[in-house]
């Protein structure tokens, strides 16, 4: 498979139907579907939190998603199999100015929503939202603290947040609706950890049925050394102390809390975009294999700074999703599917490899190369 640098500094790969090595001869199945698409609406957001990816984007416009690309975007995957798409992404979705039509138009052609935001913005839309029957709502909240909260999410209001989760929940209380299931994301490091059984009890208020807990990718040494959870014994060990009280509360509460990987190590890799068969847009039109290689940026994983390119699949203003998801970076995606890349992460040389310092390739010879991805050994989560 050969590669080079787009004009957009993405990667891209030659498109094959088949490829062949000395042993095996693939081809992707004719009658494989497109399950899920994460959708990014806009690269736009009115928070700024303290890990936030977009701090370290580099070179890249912010921009919202054409409606009408979008409309094409729906009727295309139903083509091939779509049956959810997740709004999230590098922005706030509740930003766009079209988000009351584009979370209707899926919902009329019956594909199940998912939105993942920062719930600033709920209150203004919950109505409509509620009405439309959105499917789940996934909401960032990393304390249950206002003053907690505010360090983190710069520009936050969790009281606001707060208010209209409990207008949402008085809906579904009302109405016996099991929809929208509401699920909240809790993004651990070294200020709020100690947080996480009380954010039990305030997911229970809310009517929310699990939390997950995600670790931080840092996007400085020095953030990662400071506030990383992950790179500090003290954090993960009472975290490990907590994980008991968190199942007894959990019982009693029935808020499932679901804790991450804290190791570089892990035993199983897997890419939860490639086992869910699911894909990438960006505002763009342009499609990436997923949220960590959607964008060009920086970030650090256990000492070593590395810089993403995003890896281009293909593009919604020239092909259609249907040869995008049939014919490109075949191998790619087979490779993924099955983790096969070495691991970078706990690799004894990764101090030292300047191979491993960017993800063009990897020392096996895959180009591109998921062999540094968190996401695959469950240290970070992304809402599909």
């Amino acid at each position: 498979m050969g590669e080079n640098l787009n004009p957009t500094g993405g990667l891209w790969c030659i498109l094959l139907d088949e490829f062949n090595d000395h042993i095996w001869s693939v081809r992707i199945n004719p009658n494989s579907r497109l399950r899920e698409l994460m959708i990014e609406l806009t690269t736009h957001c009115n928070y700024d939190c303290i890990y936030c990816f977009r701090r370290r984007m580099t070179g890249e416009e912010k921009g919202f998603l054409d409606y009408k690309l979008y409309q094409r975007i729906i009727d295309e995957g139903l083509e091939i199999g779509l049956e959810k798409i997740s709004l999230s992404g590098w922005g706030e979705p509740l930003l766009h100015p079209n988000i009351i039509d584009i979370v209707r138009y899926a919902k009329e052609r019956g594909v199940k929503v998912l939105l993942n935001t920062n719930g600033y913005f709920l209150g203004k839309y919950i109505d409509e939202l509620y009405s439309l029957g959105v499917d789940e709502i996934v909401v960032s909240i990393d304390s249950p603290y206002p003053d907690v909260y505010r360090t983190i999410r710069i520009g936050g209001d969790l009281p606001r947040l707060i208010n209209a989760l409990l207008k949402l929940k008085e809906y579904r209380i009302r109405d016996v609706s099991p929809v929208p299931q509401l699920y909240l994301q809790f993004t651990i490091n070294k200020y709020n950890y100690k947080n996480l059984a009380p954010m039990i009890k305030l997911a229970k208020e809310l009517g929310a049925s699990k939390i997950t807990v995600s670790n931080i990718i840092p996007i400085t040494k020095d953030f990662e050394e400071k506030i990383s959870c992950y790179m500090d014994k003290e954090c993960i060990k009472n975290v490990e102390k907590l994980r008991m009280e968190l199942a007894r509360i959990s019982l009693d509460t029935g808020v499932e809390v679901s804790l991450p990987n804290f190791s570089n190590s892990y035993s199983e890799r897997t890419c939860p975009f490639a086992q869910r068969n699911a894909l990438y847009i960006r505002w763009d039109g342009k499609v990436a294999p997923c949220i960590y290689y959607a964008h060009h940026w920086r970030n650090v994983l256990f000492g070593v700074e590395r810089e993403i390119y995003p890896v281009i699949l293909g593009d919604l203003n020239r092909e259609s999703l249907k040869d995008i998801w049939y014919r490109n970076k075949l191998v790619f995606r087979f490779k993924t599917y099955y983790m096969d890349y070495p691991s970078c992460l706990d690799c004894p040389l990764r101090d030292y490899c300047t191979i491993t310092l960017d993800n063009r390739m990897d020392c096996w010879g895959n180009t591109p190369s998921c062999a540094s991805c968190p996401y695959s050994r469950d240290m970070v989560r992304c809402p599909l």
